[in-house]
């Protein structure tokens, strides 16, 4: 049997590597896992109330999916092909001298590459989601989406650049911080999350002020709760990713690497399950009740476009 001599300073880099890989594979796994159980929800709720307000949400819904499935496919073949560098590294085939170690090594900038692309189409998907949510609150007026409609497409020119370059660097060649791209993204979510709960907001102020009933109001204050949750759990992953990124090793920062690209697509479909499980005890709550006198809801325009949320 023969047998290689590994320096410990080759064992110790090869392992840093594939152990980061491996924690970030963990954790998308993990959060795929949350995804799926989100989406058979969703799934059942909106296929229940087939209404027009919903083609939205399913359409958005099944795109995020799919693009969370590849993702994951994409990050098992990375991991899958480091796994392989590492065990050519303990049989001394080196990236650049081995043939076979350049070939895996290929293999994994490419899927690197492609875990990118995907992450930044993803991001475009779920803000412009957000967009149209945000759009549609506001009465379909185009001027208030107009300043995060710019900041989404700046991020994803920069952030599609940022991949290509980081992936496959060329000496000389102009650099585009790849965090520079996400604390952009980030402050377009803040942007999008602010203009649609301060309408919700404002509208709720309307309706205190006019004694529109106590039922009504707390339509009001769920709306605002899930547009808040939702923007406040990307917002604080993003910001532990950049910072882990910029301070920590590898194995740390890839764990919040991991799940950045599934939680882009947990915060709107949780906004789907409790959309769709509010409508769900509404129409419970209304076909059992026989009697009683209501208030007239001088927003019930807005009121009705909440279901879209």
């Amino acid at each position: 049997m023969a047998t290689f001599t590994v320096s410990e300073s080759t064992l110790s880099t090869f392992w840093t590597f594939v152990s980061a890989d491996l924690f970030e594979a963990m954790t998308e796994l993990i959060f795929y896992g949350i995804l799926l159980v989100l989406v058979a929800f969703a799934s059942v709720l909106l296929y229940r109330r087939p209404i027009a307000s919903n083609r939205v949400l399913s359409v958005s819904t099944v795109v995020m999916f799919i693009l969370a499935t590849v993702q994951l496919a994409a990050r098992l073949r990375s991991t899958t092909a480091a796994f392989r560098l590492f065990y050519l590294a303990m049989q001394g085939e080196l990236v650049p001298q081995s043939a076979v170690a350049n070939k895996a090594n290929g293999e994994w900038v490419d899927s690197q590459f492609v875990e990118d692309v995907l992450l930044v189409t993803n991001d475009l998907v779920a803000d412009g989601v957000l967009i149209y949510r945000c759009w549609f609150i506001w009465e379909r007026n185009y001027k208030v989406i107009i300043l995060p409609s710019l900041m989404l497409f700046v991020t994803t020119v920069l952030s599609y650049l940022s991949a290509y370059q980081g992936d496959y660097p060329s000496a000389g060649g102009p650099t585009v911080d790849l965090r520079f791209g996400f604390a952009l993204g980030l402050l377009t979510n803040i942007v999008i999350v602010g203009l649609t709960a301060s309408r919700i907001w404002m509208t709720r102020a309307k309706a205190v002020s006019r004694n529109v009933s106590d039922t009504t109001i707390q339509r009001y204050n769920t709306a605002l709760a899930m547009v808040l949750e939702s923007g406040a759990i990307i917002c604080a992953w993003t910001i532990a990713y950049v910072i882990t990124r910029s301070l920590c090793q590898p194995p740390v920062w890839r764990i919040f690497r991991g799940g950045l690209a599934q939680l882009l697509n947990i915060g709107p479909i949780l906004i789907v399950v409790r959309v769709g499980l509010s409508q769900t005890l509404r129409g419970r709550s209304t076909s059992t009740s026989t009697s009683g006198t209501t208030v007239s809801d001088p927003n019930a325009t807005l009121k009705s476009k909440m279901e879209t949320v």
